[in-house]
């Protein structure tokens, strides 16, 4: 028997079983970000976002556009409905979650170094994104 009218809720699924992706999706709802300041934030390579946001972007539930050299996401149009839900009902487990707590605190102080409303510094020095490769 085959499940194909299942596989978008599965994926909706799946990218919900990662700490990392329920962060992403948390940041979003304040906004669209540039993809170094979701680095910065969450404290996360950009090849660990990429990661993420490919499967949040594969089971719908973000969009992204380019801007110049920036490359910005946000949710898509049926995001927040879940994320509302999933809010409510697990609103006691999110607001224990100290690393959501962090990201507020340092997507207020990503957000005040933008310039005309977005991003213009790209990874800040001393951030996960901006170190060099050990190679």
């Amino acid at each position: 028997m085959r499940h194909t009218g299942l596989k978008p809720l599965l994926r909706v699924a799946g990218a919900l079983t990662d700490p990392t992706r329920v962060r992403v999706l948390m940041v979003l709802r304040e906004g669209e970000l540039c993809v170094c300041e979701l680095c910065d934030i969450l404290r996360v390579t950009q090849s660990t976002l990429s990661t993420h946001l490919r499967v949040l972007r594969d089971a719908g539930m973000v969009d992204s556009r380019r801007e110049g050299k920036w490359a910005y996401y946000r949710l898509s149009a049926s995001t927040p409905e879940v994320l509302e839900f999933l809010q409510a009902r697990f609103r006691d487990s999110l607001e224990g979650f100290a690393p959501l707590r962090a990201d507020r605190t340092r997507w207020q102080k990503r957000l005040a170094l933008r310039d005309a409303g977005g991003c213009c510094v790209g990874s800040l020095p001393g951030n996960v994104c901006s170190k060099p490769s050990k190679r």
